[in-house]
Order: structure tokens, then C-alpha cells, then sequence
């Protein structure tokens, strides 16, 4: 089965599975709102921002792929998520 790496933890994964559904299949939890497995993820939230490989992308759309190193306990990730609530609340949202 490929794999990928969650903050340094081995991430089994299945071929079109996001890194959201992936790591909720572990057992990792990565902070969301709007994401939900019976819908079509969508990322308009932007909660479960990531840190891919050097990119911040939402885990819901991001596709697992072998071999890709994603932050989601970290410094950064968490200030950005922060960020992201704090505009969303200023939006009234």
C-alpha cells in the first residue's frame, strides 16, 4: 500500500483518497468545518490547511500521494489556521 508521511508517521493511504480522509482513516485528526465523507470536499473553509511538501493546501482536496511529507502540528500551520478562523469570524461566517 503506498504511504506517505503526517508529521513524520507513516500514512497508508488508497488511490484517490485526499490526505484528510487518509489520515482520519489512521486516526489522525487534522482540525476541519466543512468537511464531511458523505459529501464532496470542497476546501472553501481552508481549516485543514497543511503543509505539503513546502505548500500550504487544504487536506480535504489534496490528493495522498506516495511519498509526500505534510505538516499538520506545527508552528506555522497552526498560526495560519488561527489566521483563517479569525478572518472567518470577522466575515461573520
Amino acid at each position: 500500500m503506498p504511504e506517505f508521511s503526517l508529521d513524520k508517521q507513516a500514512v497508508s493511504f488508497e488511490q484517490g483518497q485526499s490526505v484528510m480522509q487518509a489520515a482520519l482513516a489512521a486516526g489522525i485528526y487534522i482540525p476541519h468545518l466543512c468537511f464531511h465523507p458523505d459529501f464532496k470536499p470542497h476546501g472553501s473553509c481552508r481549516v485543514c490547511l497543511v503543509n505539503i511538501d513546502g505548500r500550504y493546501l487544504s487536506a480535504c482536496t489534496a490528493p495522498a500521494t506516495q511519498g509526500m511529507q505534510v505538516l499538520n502540528i506545527d508552528k506555522e500551520v497552526q498560526l495560519k489556521r488561527r489566521q483563517i478562523l479569525e478572518m472567518l469570524f470577522i466575515e461573520g461566517n
